[in-house]
């Protein structure tokens, strides 16, 4: 059925896809030249009151361009985890306290279109990391213009700056049966232009049932087709299958990290793995109305087949999405300030068909239970920019949010008390979300900024309805507000770039995960539990040691990331008992990212980075901690143009250089204490990458 949809896309839309992106002027080194879309300023990076960090090309495919977990932990203050191969879970300050799976309480947009689904789930696993070139990351409450999430936003375009018209291709082998490549076209027309991607991964994995099968395709276009009217369609199409190997006890890990969960229900005998089909359609239209007023509205729509074998169910859904995302930007001067007024809407609508079964030997069995789920979320935000005299700048937005499941039981089957056949609905109390962020500019290339912002986060539908089957109407959304300062800037001739921000993060009742207490469903239920208390310190530099066209060193950079958290329970109470004062599960006090790179005149690059990740609590009564450790990884590589107009780059790495034995990801508060999903040993991958310059 999604192949269907694809090739109706690719026939009536095609005209549109014959011409390719707008190209982006080359980003500079100094912060002062690099422009975010941030809160809808499209403005200097240095003027820009929030914590914003923005992740070049380079650092996002630096490593071994398989996975988005290398990119997104260079970035201070966020933390992603890969549980399994191509199983993420990302955190930013703190935010995947409630997150046992998969990626909540953040919002993400790609080519303007929002891929977090209205439940509030997104499945960033549906990219491969050639689909995700350009990224912003927004920390903090962000829901004064994008709506739910208490961690932050991430922004993420899928194309990089070309000036030639282009065909790539990136092939790669690696540890455990690794294979990846990828191919790419980009076609730079007079009005526009096309891009088109395809990648396919494969990987036997570490770990027992962690294999990964994944490919994509993406195709991008964009055209002005009168003047001042732009118009851009995208479509992205991935077909995921991945093998989730389960957690494992602190004995188990430690004799053999390789294993997957076993007994008579393990990860193995069970099939435990989700299979993911899923196309992705969107549209965007630009109009410049006026000198003064322009207008940008997309509408998308989401068609995914979703099935999970899981080690005590089997789960299968069918599922529809769309909606609208639409908004009015309005400049103009008076006097010495320069204004830009924001006026827009985001709606969306889902609907699931679920199922639940029995899972007999990695087969569905027996109907535990039938669903039908619809869910409608409505956004209104208004924001206003201004630039004042004496190098003042003001950001001021508010919003408006609503949410409405619906979740209509056809069937029931064994599922204890919470198992009522009928239809129940939820209506979450609107909520009205504002920010303020004043920057000063204190010098040519250092500007101090401080904002105040609410936030707010409704339980995803995950969450009112569990796995088990219990549907909880009583849990509510976490709401709360963020205080931050920060100072960022350039020195020594553009040399030295750093931010340094400080927050506090007041959070009010915070959703929580708990084992289920049946110990026959190994599930999570989720409850609302008080408040936390969320002080944190982060980092970022980057410093060129060398800057030298004609040497045979040509640059030499150091990247640093520091983030220090210190987060605690406050009035905190769960049916487990009182944890006020503890420490927040699953956060690290401590973490440091560090990168140095290289490049020569013969040809030669290479980097090494360096990542300490301190001790995790991993229960919420602080009596279980992981290890601390210490990640190196390190790459070589030759660029050369052997033929007119084709570009080479040969490249070898190794992963886990010291042979550190760690966990990418636990899962806390589990039942039995299998906290841990260990992380490969020291693995290797090299490869090739090819740019052909067509007409040079």
């Amino acid at each position: 059925m999604i192949k269907k949809y694809l090739f109706l896309f690719i026939v009536i839309f095609s005209p549109v896809l014959t011409i390719a992106q707008t190209q982006i002027d080359t980003l500079q080194a100094e912060l002062g030249d690099i422009v975010v879309v941030g809160f809808q300023g499209n403005r200097s990076l240095l003027e820009s009151p929030g914590s914003i960090s923005f992740i070049k090309p380079e650092f996002i495919s630096g490593f071994d361009n398989s996975s988005l977990v290398y990119g997104l932990n260079t970035v201070a203050g966020v933390r992603m985890e890969e549980r399994s191969t191509g199983s993420y879970r990302i955190a930013i300050r703190g935010s995947s306290l409630r997150s046992p799976f998969g990626i909540r309480n953040v919002k993400v947009y790609w080519n303007d279109i929002p891929i977090t689904e209205p439940t509030g789930s997104t499945f960033l696993n549906l990219l491969d990391p050639s689909n995700m070139q350009l990224v912003e990351v927004i920390k903090g409450p962000g829901g004064s213009l994008y709506g739910a999430g208490n961690g932050g936003v991430l922004l993420i375009n899928s194309t990089t700056p070309f000036q030639n018209d282009q065909l790539t291709a990136n092939t790669s082998f690696g540890s455990f049966g690794t294979i990846r490549y990828n191919l790419g076209y980009h076609d730079n027309l007079e009005n526009g232009g096309l891009s088109f991607k395809y990648s396919k991964s494969d990987s036997d994995g570490y770990r027992d049932q962690s294999f990964l099968d994944r490919q994509v395709i993406e195709i991008s276009g964009e055209t002005e087709y009168l003047e001042g009217r732009r118009i851009a369609a995208n479509v992205l199409y991935t077909d995921l299958n991945y093998g989730i190997p389960g957690g494992l006890t602190k004995t188990q890990f430690t004799d053999d990290p390789t294993q997957a969960r076993g007994g008579p229900i393990g990860s193995v005998v069970q099939n435990a793995s989700i299979k993911h089909e899923s196309l992705l359609i969107g549209i965007t239209h630009k109009y410049q109305i006026t000198e003064n007023l322009s207008n940008e509205a997309s509408a998308f729509g989401t068609f995914s087949d979703f099935e999970n074998p899981f080690n005590f169910d089997y789960k299968i859904d069918s599922r529809k999405s769309g909606g609208l995302r639409s908004k009015y930007q309005y400049e103009t001067s008076v006097g010495e300030v320069d204004a830009i007024f924001t006026l827009g809407t985001e709606m969306q609508s889902s609907s699931y068909a679920s199922r639940n079964f029995q899972n007999n030997g990695g087969e569905p069995d027996s109907l535990n239970f039938d669903d039908e789920l619809k869910v409608k979320s409505n956004l209104i935000f208004l924001n206003t920019q201004l630039d004042l005299p004496n190098d003042w700048f003001i950001t001021a937005g508010i919003s408006f949010n609503s949410l409405t499941y619906d979740i209509n039981r056809l069937v029931a089957t064994d599922i204890g008390d919470n198992g009522e056949v009928g239809q129940v609905t939820k209506d979450f109390d609107p909520q009205f979300i504002p920010r303020l962020g004043i920057a000063k500019q204190i010098g040519p290339q250092i500007t101090a900024h401080a904002s105040v912002g609410t936030g707010f986060s409704p339980p995803t539908i995950e969450e009112v309805r569990t796995n088990e089957g219990s549907i909880n109407l009583n849990l509510e959304a976490e709401t709360g507000i963020n205080y931050e300062a920060g100072i960022r800037g350039n020195a020594f001739k553009g040399r030295l770039g750093f931010d340094a921000v400080v927050f506090l993060f007041k959070l009010n009742n915070s959703i929580i995960q708990q084992a289920n207490p049946d110990p026959n469903r190994d599930t999570f239920v989720f409850r609302n539990a008080g408040k936390t208390d969320q002080k944190g310190f982060e980092l970022s530099s980057n410093y060129i040691l060398i800057d030298s066209y004609d040497g045979f060193l040509r640059r030499v950079q150091i990247n640093t990331a520091y983030t220090f958290n210190h987060f605690r329970f406050d009035n905190y109470n769960t049916s487990n008992g009182d944890f006020s004062g503890n420490e927040l599960t699953g956060v690290a006090p401590h973490t440091l990212f560090t990168l140095l790179t290289f490049d020569t005149s013969p040809g030669f690059y290479g980097n090494l980075s360096y990542n300490y990740t301190d001790e995790i609590p991993l229960r919420d009564d602080n009596t279980i901690y992981s290890d601390s450790y210490n990640l190196v990884q390190t790459k070589v590589g030759y660029r050369a143009s052997f033929f007119h107009g084709i570009e080479t780059d040969f490249y070898f790495g190794i992963d886990n250089l010291l042979d550190e034995r760690y966990s990418l990801g636990y899962d806390i508060n589990a039942f039995g204490g299998r906290y841990f999903q260990p992380a490969a040993e020291r693995t290797w991958f090299l490869g090739v990458k090819l740019n052909y310059k067509l007409g040079i």
